[in-house]
């Protein structure tokens, strides 16, 4: 598969520093961004990652970095391997999910370090989307903009919609690290749009006003720009990759 790709992370307007992380194939970015054109591996792996650290936490930029640093070791040593793929992938969040808890422990964090983790995998011609927590991954097709990833929040016990937003699942952060796997093998067109993005883009632009963006041809540097028209709060991860 043949993808067009933009990248971006970055603090946004208000946060003093930057506790999301994101990869592209193994390549970690954090205050960065790239642009790059590639051809999908039949015989290996590559992946476009978001990793989002919890804010209010403490050392989530540890927390979004380890995660996104240990998968791409564990893959290069074929430690996922291309039989047990889903159970290992499985198996190896849940493994750096104990280990972020563990340090948060032994450093005595009232909040124990966590993160998110969203994206797509291609791993020996298999394709599958993974989510835990609220980050997001979506496709574009035909003026369609779809959410394919569930945000695993809650918003408090009254319904209020204004109320704090409760994450449910994340890596570290005191949880198991439970990570959803999707099949995505043939679902995916030339023509078709991936966005994947922390919660600094899809808080502060609607699914709607991002769906317009994308039918205009927006960049992914546009997008960055709308989040940050929007209130720039949070850390702003954008990958934008085009199937061509």
């Amino acid at each position: 598969m043949r993808l067009h790709i933009q990248a971006i992370c970055h603090k946004g307007l208000v946060r003093d520093n930057n506790e999301d992380a994101l990869s592209v194939g193994g390549f970690f970015l954090r205050d960065d961004a790239t642009e790059l054109s590639l051809t999908t591996p039949e015989e290996g792996f590559f992946y476009l990652l978001v990793s989002d650290g919890m804010g209010g936490h403490e050392r989530g930029e540890e927390a979004s970095e380890y995660t996104l640093t240990q998968l791409q070791e564990r893959f290069s040593a074929h430690e996922i391997t291309q039989e047990n793929f889903d159970e290992d992938l499985r198996e190896a969040v849940a493994a750096i999910s104990r280990t972020l808890n563990d340090r948060a422990y032994a450093q005595g964090q009232e909040h124990p370090m966590g993160c998110t983790l969203t994206g797509v995998v291609w791993h020996y011609g298999k394709t599958r989307l993974i989510n835990a927590g609220d980050s997001r991954t979506y496709r574009f097709r035909g003026g369609i903009l779809r959410q394919l990833t569930t945000d695993e929040t809650e918003r408090g016990i009254t319904g209020n919609p204004n109320a704090s937003k409760l994450l449910l699942n994340c890596i570290g952060g005191g949880c198991e690290g439970r990570l959803r796997i999707a099949d995505l093998d043939g679902k995916l067109l030339p023509g078709d749009q991936l966005l994947v993005c922390s919660d600094g883009l899809a808080d502060m632009v609607s699914d709607d006003d991002l769906e317009q963006a994308l039918a205009a041809g927006a960049s992914a540097t546009d997008l960055f720009h709308m989040a940050c028209d929007g209130g720039g709060v949070d850390n702003i991860s954008i990958i934008l990759a085009a199937v061509e």
